[in-house]
């Protein structure tokens, strides 16, 4: 039999792994126009007709929500515990400025692990938007001459023999875009290496950081004033986590299309660092960029915020329940 403790901690687990999957499925359509919106540099972004095209990355960020709920719960948690003092009661929420530490540390942990997913997710994305420009081109061949190509000067030799490994398996997935997880995984090591899987990495990490804080912060601090008066449910939880996710748009925009850019397949092309990033967009794009796809983005948020604590609380409920008549 396990201790309370542990059924208390599988019991978060479940409830998080649950909600991950429901709402990061749900609300992905809007991760995939916010993604899309932020990857134009010019021009705009067209959509495309076919539904299973908005669920490009699906897959990896459902892995990668899966681990980051994991960390997250189990993380904010132990940080409370952690930062608790020893005569405070365990039903006693944290206020101010340890509970933003818990928040911020909580974001560390979710960044570290989410980093690769994040970047196969962008990779599908773009290759979901690259498949629908390929089926609106009648040539194929002509492909490699939209925006996007390697820039590579007119010589009296065959092109093919100036261009690296890489390069080349870069040609041939734009011409070919991977379509699936474990494809999209063999295209990034073989056009961009181990490191592509790490790309963005400073921006993911401080958005990751900023959207906790930013969320539990708030979404506590909004539990506890309505624990204070009525009894906490789903419902309850379902709002308050969609306003917790609306502030978190509201204060991290900007790092997210930074984050997105940075993981762009043709980032290397274009930026020389995320400092770098944000200064090209803002000379040569204009600031306003830097809030490209706030609309997807706070539906997406609110949607999945929303969705992931009330999932959370009624999933973890339930199984509470279902515990207590087994004892009894």
């Amino acid at each position: 039999m396990p201790s309370n403790d542990n059924t208390f901690l599988i019991n978060q687990l479940v409830a998080g792994c649950t909600a991950a999957i429901f709402q990061t499925t749900i609300s992905y359509p809007f991760e995939y126009i916010k993604t899309g919106i932020q990857l134009q540099r010019n021009g705009s972004f067209n959509v495309t007709p076919e539904l299973k095209t908005y669920f490009s990355g699906c897959s990896a960020l459902n892995v990668g929500a899966v681990l980051k709920t994991t960390l997250r719960f189990g993380t904010f948690d132990k940080a409370c515990d952690l930062l608790r003092d020893p005569n405070m009661p365990k039903d006693v929420f944290l206020s101010g400025p340890r509970l933003l530490v818990a928040g911020m540390l909580t974001g560390i942990m979710e960044s570290v692990s989410i980093i690769p997913f994040e970047n196969l997710k962008t990779t599908m994305i773009e290759n979901g938007i690259r498949k629908s420009v390929l089926a609106d081109i009648k040539d194929v061949s002509d492909a490699v001459n939209i925006k996007g190509k390697l820039n590579i000067a007119k010589t009296f030799h065959k092109p093919n023999a100036q261009l690296t490994n890489k390069q080349l398996m870069f040609q041939h997935y734009e011409k070919y875009p991977s379509t699936n997880i474990f494809s999209t995984v063999k295209e990034i090591y073989l056009t961009r290496g181990f490191r592509g899987f790490l790309q963005g990495s400073m921006p993911t990490m401080l958005r990751q950081v900023s959207n906790s804080a930013v969320r539990f912060t708030t979404y506590t601090t909004l539990k506890q004033i309505y624990s204070s008066h009525r009894t906490f449910d789903e419902k309850a939880a379902f709002a308050i986590g969609a306003v917790s996710s609306c502030a978190v748009v509201a204060m991290t925009q900007p790092i997210d299309v930074v984050k997105t850019r940075m993981q762009s397949k043709f980032a290397p092309n274009y930026y020389k660092n995320s400092i770098n990033c944000v200064y090209r967009i803002f000379v040569e794009e204009g600031i306003s960029t830097l809030w490209k796809g706030w609309m997807p983005r706070l539906f997406k948020v609110g949607l999945s915020g929303g969705i992931s604590f009330g999932v959370y609380e009624y999933v973890n409920n339930l199984m509470n329940t279902v515990q207590k008549r087994e004892l009894f």
